[in-house]
């Protein structure tokens, strides 16, 4: 498993790497219509294509009792991992700012971006369902913990916040749990339109991520020690103890491996973008998401390497 993790990770690092040559070589506007194109496509066409597909495959006869616990799982797992990193944020000494994006950064993982295309890549269909339940999980976790705790004036009307959370993905994945509960998948000509159009779902996200990481300065975020923390207990000894909860739950080891794969994946893009929004702690929100995408093809298949022999 681990070896095809790894192969996988590199498949994935030399698209990531595509996009980086892209970006830097002007081929590609990373602060302008180019890149918001290509997000567009891919959060609200190719990404939910790829869980209706996937919901519509063999694996979509999951039980539904199985599925509100692996959603109820994910969920729980972002939030111990929230909570376990407080201590250590004031064993650091870090001020409030830092402490929120330190927590969070700990807590989120790039399900999205780097997870969903990630289970694919290795799991197949049974990776994209399974990836996929993460998806409620991290609506309601950045609802609560990141958009909330984020937001300096709190006076925001509430339900704007909720309307800001009706996206494309989110509703698919709504429409997801609906199939699993009732049995219904597409079939024919409208499951194989959307078969092809999730296949574009693992390069665009990695030609997206190498196009963003252009317009960092890589040097810089190999100098801070916090950044190598905050990479360490978000890739490697967080899902690791993820790793030992599931041993116990007596679920099935390929499903116990996709989730605690989601939840070794990098800091999530999205507290980078709160991050500066809001002004808090702008630069250590970046740049740890950057350096735990940088570091991913080391940390992932050693952590998997390590979750293989727990469970």
């Amino acid at each position: 498993m681990a070896q095809m993790v790894l192969q996988q990770v590199l498949i994935l690092s030399a698209m990531m790497m595509l996009g980086f040559l892209l970006g830097k070589l002007g081929k590609v506007d990373r602060k302008g219509a180019d890149l918001l194109s290509m997000l567009l496509l891919l959060l609200d066409v190719f990404f939910p294509c790829n869980v209706l597909a996937a919901a519509s495959g063999d694996f979509g006869d999951m039980p539904f009792s199985q599925v509100l616990k692996i959603i109820a799982a994910y969920l729980s797992m972002f939030i111990l991992f929230t909570y376990l990193a407080k201590p250590i944020a004031k064993l650091m000494g870090l001020n409030e700012d830092e402490t929120l994006v330190f927590t969070r950064s700990v807590g989120y993982p790039n399900n999205g971006f780097v997870g969903i295309p990630l289970c694919t890549a290795v799991f197949g269909t049974e990776g994209t369902v399974l990836g996929s339940l993460s998806v409620p999980c991290a609506t309601i976790y950045m609802f609560l913990f990141v958009m909330q705790s984020f937001r300096r004036d709190k006076e925001q009307d509430l339900g704007q916040q909720i309307k800001s959370l009706m996206t494309p993905l989110n509703i698919s994945t709504l429409a997801m749990l609906v199939m699993l509960a009732t049995g219904w998948k597409f079939s024919g000509a409208p499951l194989q339109f959307l078969s092809s159009m999730a296949n574009c779902v693992v390069p665009t996200s990695m030609l997206i991520i190498g196009c963003l990481l252009s317009g960092s300065p890589l040097i810089d975020v190999l100098k801070k020690p916090i950044l190598y923390l905050i990479t360490l207990l978000r890739c490697l000894v967080m899902p690791l103890i993820a790793a030992v909860i599931l041993r116990f739950t007596g679920w099935n080891r390929t499903v116990c491996l996709c989730i605690v794969m989601v939840l070794g994946c990098s800091v999530a893009t999205v507290i980078s973008i709160f991050g500066v929004r809001y002004d808090r702690s702008p630069e250590m929100a970046s740049k740890s998401v950057l350096q735990s995408n940088l570091l991913l093809p080391v940390t992932m298949p050693l952590m998997m390497f390590i979750a293989e022999r727990i469970l």
